[in-house]
């Protein structure tokens, strides 16, 4: 096999990724993670069992970040989907079926009654595409240790390694920023389809660098760097948030949901409230090692990202409602006080106005107060439940019959010269209330006792 400080060879063979069949080249992942390449001599081969295969340990470092394990073997991509299947692999696994790539890093041989085979081996490819670590053998039942490769792993960063990552991460960090800061002004401007695009593209450039800072963080050495590196990272990772929030709330505003808008907008202020807490990542093609020993604000430097004046749809009440409330019950009070003043003078002036209206019949068709009085009493006698006025009538009363029922006794009387019950009778009625209950009662019965 080659050895450890050697380039790794590059190839591009057929595989099976996620059980989809495609082609898979080594410089798709050198430079973004490291790559073990896991040469084993078949699928179901001696190390397996019903239960596990020579893989399984190896599966698991797919859980690692920045990780990448490559499964090569002589057999096809169908054997692998069903060798997969069987055992629920989840990394990619190659089909050098020609033993070319076997050939290159040096691992075939060829058996005691002259089979090629290929040997177990796995190589460890740093970032920069060379082999950090290498281990193989010819007995097909040992299985790779598992202690060195993790071992293997750790030491493939370094502080270049870290810069580098951060470099990468700040990149994208830039490019995230200036989506951000257009998003924004599209989201002041209410134009959201524009803004909502913008927050997605600040959202997966934020997401990027995150993971960049976070890989600088784990394989940086030195210890001065890593508040720097961890600072962008939880900034980036913050920003990433809102930028989701605020993508939802840029579509939510763009459907006319203007108040599912405003709570996904107020969620977003969170993790923006979490960014301002710490300083820009520093420019990696700018001083280095930075001025500062660490991202995080004092409380006293929070900045803002998100507008802090209200939203242009948003209208604030320029007065107090407790003190219009109070106002307009007043002014209700002068107008009801102004209209009563207004209909007593109009009632004081009546009187003047019925006597200048009836100036012109002065004289014997006046009414006297005896007569009033009259008149009154016998209105009370016709309907005993109405109350008589408290007031003086100014106007001349109207009646049912053409003369007053003293007038009519007083004509029978002497026209007669005796009493006329019937007559009496017919006068009465002629000033009876028809809905007074009493009074028809009296009119049934001929009482005529009034």
């Amino acid at each position: 096999m080659i050895g450890e400080g050697t380039v790794a060879p590059t190839f591009e063979l057929p595989a099976l990724v996620d059980g989809e069949r495609r082609r898979v080249a080594l410089d798709e992942y050198v430079g973004d993670d490291v790559v073990i390449l896991a040469f084993y001599p078949a699928d179901f081969n001696q190390a397996c069992d019903e239960a596990s295969c020579d893989l399984d340990e190896l599966d698991l470092f797919t859980m690692q970040k920045d990780v990448t394990i490559l499964g090569i073997s002589p057999d096809s991509v169908y054997s692998h989907r069903a060798f997969a299947d069987r055992y629920d692999l989840k990394v990619p696994l190659l089909a050098d079926t020609a033993g070319d790539v076997a050939e290159q890093y040096d691992l075939t041989m060829v058996d005691d009654i002259g089979q090629r085979l290929v040997e177990r081996a796995v190589a460890v490819v740093d970032h920069d595409g060379v082999v950090r670590y290498a281990w193989h053998t010819d007995d097909p039942t040992e299985l790779p240790r598992v202690d060195e490769l993790k071992d293997a792993i750790a030491d493939t960063g370094g502080d270049d390694t870290a810069f580098a990552r951060y470099r990468i991460g700040h990149a994208h960090y830039t490019e995230g920023r200036r989506a951000f800061t257009a998003a924004m002004n599209e989201f002041g401007d209410s134009e959201w389809m524009l803004a909502q695009s913008d927050f997605q593209r600040a959202r997966e450039e934020f997401e990027e660098a995150e993971a960049q800072f976070d890989t600088a963080v784990r394989f940086g050495d030195d210890a001065s760097l890593a508040p720097i590196y961890d600072g962008a990272r939880t900034k980036a990772s913050s920003l990433w948030q809102a930028a989701d929030w605020l993508t939802q709330a840029a579509s939510a505003y763009s459907s006319g949901s203007g108040a599912e808008g405003q709570d996904l907008r107020d969620d977003a202020e969170r993790p923006l409230e979490t960014a301002r807490g710490y300083e820009e990542p520093p420019d990696p093609d700018g001083e280095w090692p930075p001025a500062e020993d660490d991202l995080e604000k004092a409380p006293d430097e929070l900045s803002t990202i998100l507008p802090t004046d209200p939203d242009p749809d948003d209208v604030a009440l320029g007065v107090d409602i407790d003190d219009e409330m109070a106002e307009a019950d007043d002014t209700e009070a002068e107008t009801t006080a102004s209209a009563d003043t207004t209909d007593d003078a109009t009632a004081t002036s009546d009187p003047g106005t019925a006597a200048s209206a009836d100036g012109d019949d002065e004289g014997d068709d006046e009414i006297g107060d005896d007569e009033l009085a009259e008149i009154q009493a016998e209105l009370a006698a016709s309907n005993p439940d109405t109350e008589p006025p408290t007031e003086a009538v100014t106007e001349e009363p109207t009646t049912m019959v053409e003369t007053l029922p003293g007038e009519a006794e007083a004509e029978a009387d002497a026209e007669d010269g005796e009493d006329a019950p019937g007559d009496d009778a017919a006068a009465v009625d002629g000033d009876l209330d028809l809905t007074d209950p009493v009074a028809g009662e009296r009119e049934a019965d001929g009482d005529d006792d009034d």
